[in-house]
């Protein structure tokens, strides 16, 4: 999940809960059925995942921050490979622990129904220890371009998948809600949302004047929760993330599915990196940067591009997205995304 950065503080959380009940008159209405607890109140959340690093959750809190959707897990677009965020029962955790009501999303790109159904089956079993009050998501991505590995799906193969994972989360419990861009969802250029906009949609649009002072996101269809920028600056984080109006709220904070506690997670587990020992051939499966550090965060830590097709030994793949390779006798990183197995 991908304008201008802007801090939530609690001294304007007024201004903008009263700008936002303007905005939902131009916000076309729900068919989907309400939560038992669900108002139509509107609340400002963020999304968040690895990319975000350890959070101080105290600060977002402190902000005026109302509700956290949490990435849980995503496939690799290149491999298949299924991987539980890092950081999600962390942030799922100290979220919950300072009274952010919680929601959650997956990072998907199956290809056929037994992964999918895995897919959320592996988010439902993760969140059912925690209170999650706000919609499960849906997010699939990356499917117009040709090195992903759902690259060949239609428009009614992708839908129908998106579908089976919603109606696996509803069963087990959950709203389920349906995560894309509006460009990819107008005209159902890439989605049916004939079909999707029986569950909550979540658009994303990022106007070159972000909420409040672009009112509504401009997509036609139904929606319910609008991620309008992907560069906010809230206290707490390090960097920028994406930040949410929804038009709904709860009137209180949904138990946890799984009556038995889940374990905590100190901040050193949190900060903890494991890899996963292998030794297998892989090959780049587009351009890639390896870096001598598991992270993107500066240019000074890239050794060499690489161009499609340049084959390596990875040695570990990393709970944090990134594979341990060697090259040249040496131990870098790549980020896994980039890598598929050579069989």
């Amino acid at each position: 999940m991908k304008h201008t950065g802007r801090r939530i503080a609690a001294g304007v959380q007024a201004l903008i809960l009263a700008l936002m009940v303007v905005a939902i008159s131009a916000v076309p209405k729900m068919t989907v059925k309400a939560a038992p607890n669900e108002v139509a109140v509107p609340a400002i959340g963020i999304d968040v995942s690895r990319y975000q690093k350890l959070i101080n959750w105290d600060q977002v809190a402190a902000s005026g921050v109302q509700f956290a959707m949490v990435r849980v897990g995503y496939r690799a677009q290149a491999t298949g490979i299924l991987s539980e965020d890092p950081y999600a029962r962390y942030n799922l955790q100290e979220a919950q622990r300072v009274g952010i009501k919680v929601g959650a999303y997956f990072f998907s790109s199956a290809v056929n129904e037994a992964e999918v159904v895995e897919e959320a089956n592996f988010t439902a079993n993760i969140i059912s220890k925690y209170k999650i009050t706000f919609p499960v998501a849906y997010d699939c991505e990356g499917y117009k371009n040709a090195s992903n590995r759902h690259y060949m799906l239609n428009t009614a193969m992708r839908t129908a998948l998106a579908v089976r994972f919603l109606d696996t989360i509803a069963a087990r419990g959950y709203v389920p809600m349906f995560y894309s861009s509006r460009n990819d969802m107008t005209g159902n250029a890439y989605w049916d949302m004939t079909i999707l906009n029986r569950y909550k949609v979540w658009v994303a649009q990022y106007p070159a004047q972000p909420f409040p002072v672009s009112p509504a996101s401009t997509y036609a269809g139904i929606h319910s929760m609008w991620q309008y920028s992907s560069k906010a600056v809230i206290a707490g984080i390090n960097g920028v993330v994406d930040i949410n109006v929804s038009y709904f709220n709860y009137d209180g904070i949904a138990d946890a599915k799984d009556p038995i506690s889940a374990p905590v997670i100190p901040v050193s587990a949190a900060e903890n990196v494991q890899y996963t020992d292998v030794n297998e051939v892989v090959m780049t499966n587009s351009v890639v940067n390896v870096r001598t550090v598991p992270n993107s965060d500066s240019d000074a830590t890239i050794v060499a591009a690489l161009n499609p097709g340049a084959a390596m030994i990875r040695i570990g793949i990393g709970n944090n997205g990134w594979s341990k390779v060697l090259l040249n006798g040496v131990t870098l990183y790549v980020s896994s995304s980039y890598l598929q197995r050579v069989v």
